[in-house]
């Protein structure tokens, strides 16, 4: 299966679909099955500001991120790992985005209030230039599954992915 490494908190982002937009520098032609890998890389001090975010403290709530202040950002965070799966549906420059498309709040389910609010606008880069990679049925992995990434597109073993899902909790 094609996988592509993203930098946290991008990766955890997408795999608990708070992020449907991969922004990159670079277009594709490819549509299909992706895995999302979570890059080895880790900056203490830009998770650190990130966890000071409101949207991001929003975008991640799933995964504890704000509510668990006493914990270290990154300790909530997986590294070197596939983390979920998604279909890569289009790619476009990312002028072609829409403002409903990438400014319309959106919240942690089950909030209402407006606090944790973000937007896709704010999970990429959108500037000229840069293309919007549009994923869909994101799936994320019930564990992560520990693995070297590069850059570019690279593959992992498919019945690895396979058996994560069938795997029980």
């Amino acid at each position: 299966m094609r996988a592509i490494s993203l930098w946290q908190p991008w990766a955890s982002a997408i795999a608990v679909n708070a992020k449907r937009v991969e922004t990159r520098g670079w277009p594709t032609s490819y549509r299909g099955p992706l895995a999302i890998h979570a890059a080895q890389r880790l900056v203490k001090s830009e998770l650190l500001h990130y966890a000071s975010c409101w949207n991001w403290c929003g975008a991640l709530a799933p995964m504890g991120w704000a509510m668990r202040m006493e914990a270290k950002p990154w300790d909530l965070l997986p590294f070197g790992a596939v983390v979920a799966t998604c279909t890569v549906v289009d790619c476009r420059p990312s002028e072609s985005f829409t403002e409903e498309e990438i400014d319309t709040p959106r919240r942690p389910e089950g909030q209402h209030a407006d606090l944790w609010n973000w937007t896709e606008r704010e999970m990429g880069d959108f500037g000229p230039g840069r293309y919007g990679w549009t994923l869909d049925e994101v799936r994320r992995l019930p564990t992560p599954i520990p693995y070297r990434g590069a850059q570019g597109f690279f593959q992992v073993p498919y019945e690895m992915i396979a058996a994560a899902f069938r795997e029980p909790a």
